[in-house]
């Protein structure tokens, strides 16, 4: 019984992972997590009816309140999140783009756990809480080191047309590298001019946030 309901559980946790990163239909969810339809129709609507995941009017399911409200509990007590929050508005009002936080959410995805939107009219949409592959992204690079000589990274139409990702790296005590801040921003309006502004400022802001974390200054060459 002990080991029928262990696996219960863990069939409801990766079919909960599965709904956070992407959502999708009951048989796209069942794919993902290796479950038939018919136990994976079963586990979400246990998994409904708690509100950890919710089902519209097309039959997509998506992360529901009560799991983005634990999500929201659990950051709120992390450290980086708390300090990078000055640093992403500060980013947003020196870039006039939008400003975010990103950690790796496994080794192939990332999600974007905070941000500030851009100030101006036309900007991108929210992607707090929004999961995007790691390999080829900005911050998929940021988050394994791969930035210039100036310590940031840019890539356009990687994750959406006409969109933008300028990232850096932010350390943690031992410099090891635990998040990334990028700015998005359309790319009809980022000339090589701008991006070299935007990466400055992301690359700064970055290493305040790592100093605040507990990161020693980086050695002199």
């Amino acid at each position: 019984m002990a080991e029928t309901g262990t696996r219960t559980v863990q069939r409801a946790l990766t079919l909960l992972s599965a709904v956070a990163q992407d959502g999708g239909t009951l048989s796209q969810l069942a794919r993902a997590a290796e479950l038939s339809p018919s136990t994976a129709s079963r586990l979400l609507a246990t998994l409904a009816g708690q509100e950890l995941v919710r089902r519209d009017e097309h039959g997509h399911y998506h992360a529901g309140a009560r799991l983005r409200q634990l999500a929201a509990a659990s950051l709120r007590a992390d450290p980086l999140h708390e300090l990078a929050g000055a640093h992403l508005r500060a980013l947003a009002d020196e870039t006039g783009e939008t400003a975010n936080l990103a950690v790796a959410a496994d080794g192939e995805r990332i999600v974007y756990v905070r941000q500030v939107a851009s100030p101006k009219l036309v900007q991108t949409a929210a992607w707090a809480g929004r999961t995007i592959p790691r390999r080829g992204t900005a911050l998929g690079l940021a988050l394994d080191g791969e930035v210039n000589a100036r310590g940031y990274v840019a890539r356009s139409g990687a994750v959406e047309p006409d969109v933008t990702s300028i990232a850096a790296p932010v350390l943690g005590p031992d410099r090891q590298i635990v998040a990334a801040l990028s700015v998005l921003a359309p790319t009809f309006r980022v000339t090589a001019e701008r991006i070299e502004a935007c990466g400055r400022a992301v690359a700064r802001h970055a290493g305040e946030l790592s100093r605040g974390l507990g990161a020693p200054e980086a050695s002199a060459a």
